[in-house]
Order: structure tokens, then C-alpha cells, then sequence
């Protein structure tokens, strides 16, 4: 038979002959970077399906320092549920320190730093207030600290423009945020308490 010395085996090997030309080679340097950068992509690939799998213990990791997308956050960074006392008349909306302090005075930029004294004074600052869920009808209240507490309080219309307008209730939760850029603050009702 002709075929006798022919082998049907496969193997992986260069041909004996170089581009190089340089005896004991096997391969060309190009077929060498080739054949590493198939071997980095393959392990690269492991690496990959590997990190879609947490195990328990990384989850609880997880949890301590997110790297995850957070496709939402929400923009009313201040918000309170109201109490009887903001909404029995008493015309005025009490806050406390902490969260005007974070969520207002230090979001100020410089040129509205004379609203920050205002604030702190007896008299109080008046701040622009745009109700979010009335076409961004606009209306003022005056935020001053309360001396008696140390927290801060939205006085001057708040009854008429607010709790009345928006027939708000013990309960219901409502939410703020300050805009520095046009130096007002957004209003919205975000939950009814009582329905």
C-alpha cells in the first residue's frame, strides 16, 4: 500500500522549516505572540466567568462597599413624615439640625452665604419654594433656627401655602431638596399617610 508512511495522527507543531531560517526554531516569533495572545485571552475568559458567580461570603462583602451600578437614587434628600405639631396649626414646619445643616447650609454656594447668617439670626432667611407637584407654582417661607430646641424651623405661610393648599396630615411624608444653583428649595408630597 501507497499510504504506509503517511500519519493520520494530529498534532500541534510548527513546520520544520522557519521563516527565519534559523535552524532549531520552531516558530516564527509572529506565530509565537499569536499563540500567547490566544492563551491570555483564554485565561482572561476564565477570569470573567468567574466574578459572575458571589459566594455567601462575598455577598456579605458586597454589602460593606458596593462596586455594583445603582441605576436610582433618590433626589429628595430631605424628608419627614409629618408629626402633629407641623400640621395642627402652629404654623410651622420644625427640622431638625442635622438635616438642614447637611442638606441645605452646607450645599450653599458662596454668593448665598448671607442666607446662611440670615438662617442662624432671629429674623431668618426667605427662601424661594417650588412645589413640584403643582407646576412648580412658587411660593416663600422663612428658615430660621428655633431657639428653644436648636433645630430649625419653616415659618411665615407654611399653614396657607402648604398645610392648608395641600391639605397635608399627620403622617404623610413629604420631601425636599435644596437647589443651589437657582437658590431655592424643591417641595413634593411623596406618601399620604391617612387616606
Amino acid at each position: 500500500m501507497a499510504n504506509e508512511g503517511v500519519s493520520l495522527e494530529l498534532t500541534l507543531s510548527c513546520s520544520s522549516s522557519s521563516t527565519s531560517g534559523k535552524s532549531g526554531e520552531c516558530c516564527s516569533s509572529e506565530e509565537q505572540e499569536v499563540s500567547k495572545r490566544r492563551h491570555q485571552d483564554r485565561n482572561q475568559a476564565f477570569k470573567i466567568a468567574g466574578m459572575k458567580l458571589y459566594s455567601p461570603s462575598e455577598e456579605e462583602e458586597e454589602k460593606k462597599l458596593s462596586t455594583r451600578l445603582k441605576l436610582y437614587e433618590d433626589s429628595w434628600t430631605i424628608k419627614k413624615v409629618l408629626t402633629n405639631s407641623d400640621v395642627n396649626g402652629s404654623s410651622r414646619l420644625l427640622l431638625s439640625t442635622h438635616v438642614i445643616e447637611e442638606q441645605i447650609i452646607k450645599k450653599m454656594r458662596m454668593e448665598q452665604m448671607s442666607l446662611t447668617e440670615k438662617i442662624y439670626s432671629n429674623e431668618g432667611a426667605r427662601i424661594r419654594v417650588l412645589d413640584y407637584d403643582t407646576n412648580m407654582s412658587e411660593y416663600e417661607l422663612t428658615l430660621k433656627r428655633w431657639p428653644s430646641t436648636g433645630s430649625f424651623v419653616f415659618v411665615n405661610n407654611w399653614k396657607r401655602d402648604f398645610e392648608k393648599r395641600r391639605g397635608l396630615k399627620c403622617d404623610d411624608e413629604i420631601g425636599m431638596l435644596w437647589d443651589p444653583f437657582h437658590s431655592l428649595l424643591w417641595f413634593r408630597v411623596l406618601h399620604r399617610g391617612h387616606i
